[in-house]
């Protein structure tokens, strides 16, 4: 078997094992034991399939073909063995489903830097016929990075930069669970520009340490105008529809926040149309109106 050209790697010692959903199929590889031996020749294999096949969307009769011409290519190439499900104990496992044209990966990863070693499991998912995919890992199912086919056929992307990335976004990830900007321990003080019906309105959020509420102040007088529980911050979306809609629903509250320029930047209104010979040229190096301008600032 070849991809792109290039005959298969033979190195490797836990094996990886290999699913064709479709049919189902089962096959051990006792030699290739991690993602830079197999992930790029068992995709390009399995994209091969599916082009001498045909394989269009919802086409199931192409796509089971595509299954059955892969494992017929696996059965030809000896590094390849037929097995019963479960039975392999892999180091890797891939599981390729034509009818639904999905790839996905569950690899074991290894990382090792500055004295530190680290060893944990990711799942990685794409598709057969697309060249993106997206890294998860395997314990809590946290998103943690995703590459295109162009990176993974870099020289040693699999063996430094994939490695080096889930371990660093899987500290990132424990960091972040421990330290959320809505838990009581955490202080947010920022400045937010919220859309209301015809402004964009700058207000200043404040949370205090082993506080439960967050405070929306005036950013030039500090006058409190609401406030939100501190977990609404682990949405900022939902906390910035939730303090438009009381901005909008409230004059009294617009008004306070309306001492300051900054705070309140009105939509320019439509002009008429009006025919080129009518227009009066622009003043080259003249100053933009406030009204053009607005502010949205992070403290």
């Amino acid at each position: 078997m070849s991809a792109n050209g290039k005959s298969w790697p033979s190195s490797g010692s836990a094996g990886s094992a290999i699913e064709i959903v479709s049919i189902p199929w089962h096959f051990y590889a006792s030699t290739y034991a991690r993602l830079d031996n197999l992930f790029l020749p068992i995709l390009s294999s399995a994209q091969r399939s599916g082009d001498l096949m045909g394989v269009r969307a919802r086409d199931n009769k192409a796509a089971l073909e595509a299954a059955a011409c892969m494992a017929g290519e696996l059965l030809r190439n000896p590094s390849f063995a037929p097995v019963r499900p479960s039975l392999s104990g892999s180091h890797d496992n891939y599981a390729l489903d034509f009818v639904e044209d999905s790839f996905r990966v569950r690899a074991s990863v290894y990382h090792g830097h500055s004295g530190k070693e680290a060893m944990f499991r990711v799942n990685v998912k794409g598709r057969i016929r697309g060249d993106a995919f997206v890294v998860s890992d395997s314990a809590s199912d946290t998103i943690l990075f995703s590459f295109s086919r162009f990176e993974a056929e870099k020289p040693e992307f699999f063996t430094r930069e994939f490695p080096f990335l889930a371990q660093e976004a899987r500290k990132e990830a424990i960091v972040s669970q421990h330290a959320k900007p809505g838990s009581p321990q955490e202080t947010v003080d920022l400045m937010l520009g919220v859309p209301t019906r015809n402004a964009i309105v700058t207000v200043r959020i404040e949370k205090k340490p082993a506080s439960n509420c967050a405070e929306i102040k005036s950013p030039v007088t500090g006058e409190s105008i609401m406030t939100i529980p501190a977990s609404a911050l682990n949405n900022v979306s939902k906390a910035v529809k939730t303090i438009g809609d009381f901005l909008a629903s409230s004059s009294d509250a617009r008004a306070r926040l309306a001492s300051s320029s900054i705070t309140i930047a009105r939509e320019q209104p439509v002009e008429p149309s009006v025919s080129p010979e009518a227009k009066a040229p622009e003043a080259k190096g003249s100053e933009p109106r406030a009204a053009d301008l607005v502010t949205v600032r992070g403290v």
